[in-house]
């Protein structure tokens, strides 16, 4: 029988122990994935840019966004779920809507199956891709993650146009007060076609522009009648917690700028 003294000494030497390996194993994971801190990059009308290393798009990097609207969380929650929408805000957009047909997509009320199409400048030819938008919100704080998962599928390729193999991107959508939220746009891609072979300093000189874009265009969507007034978010699936990695407090810019105003 250990006396009470030493088994509460032996639960606090076993706990230690489990956070060492807990931490040691973090740093090792970072380690082996290559994925780097976020270096910020950009600074727009109170908009912040960052990137990282990460080596599932290298030599690419991944990018984030941030920025406050002046909107409520719900309203850019509602706006989400709007395909016109999408024309309207991510960077040279030309067709978005829905993809039913999608294999191993099932739409559901918080999941929608989606084709995209995406302008391109000349060399490079349009991109397209199929992909999964999934809502989900944690209803401690009522913050929104919209992830969007594009894959490689046997969907028909589109003629002149180069399909996209992998993207990743997430919108995260956090309540500041009745009349705020702060947007991060998240992204990594690997463009296929004559995008792979341009050189990465260019292809990472337009994304240190085109999130900061991004998040001026939800600006500008956001002063629409048809966006500002909605009532009560739509979501009702549970952000998980493998994913609550996405989270993040509001950052210092969100707040400066939010005392601007």
């Amino acid at each position: 029988m250990i006396p009470e003294e030493g088994y509460m000494k032996l639960r606090i030497e076993v706990l230690i122990s489990v956070l060492l390996v807990l931490v040691c194993s973090s740093d090792l994971m970072a380690q082996e994935t290559g994925v780097g801190p976020w270096v910020k990059i950009n600074e727009k009308d109170g908009i912040v840019a960052y990137a990282r290393t990460n080596p599932l798009v290298a030599p690419l990097k991944e990018g984030r966004v941030v920025g406050v609207i002046d909107a409520s969380a719900e309203s850019v929650e509602n706006a989400m779920r709007d395909w016109n929408a999408y024309k309207k805000v991510l960077f040279m957009s030309k067709v978005t809507k829905p993809a039913d047909n999608y294999p191993g997509c099932k739409p559901g009320p918080d999941t929608y199956c989606a084709y995209l199409l995406q302008g391109a400048p000349w060399p490079v030819q349009d991109r397209d891709g199929y992909g999964t938008l999934d809502f989900f919100i944690h209803k401690p704080t009522n913050e929104i993650l919209v992830k969007i998962t594009v894959r490689p599928n046997s969907m028909p390729l589109t003629k002149g146009v180069t399909r996209i193999p992998f993207c990743d991107m997430e919108w995260l959508i956090k309540p500041i007060d009745a009349t705020h939220c702060q947007v991060t746009y998240q992204n990594m891609l690997k463009g296929g076609g004559v995008a792979d072979k341009m050189p990465a300093s260019v292809m990472n000189y337009v994304m240190k522009n085109f999130g900061i874009i991004t998040i001026q265009n939800i600006r500008k969507l956001m002063k629409e009648d048809k966006y500002r007034d909605s009532k009560g978010f739509m979501t009702k699936t549970p952000w998980p917690e493998e994913l609550r990695y996405y989270a993040d407090d509001i950052t210092p810019e969100a707040l400066a700028m939010l005392k601007r105003k």
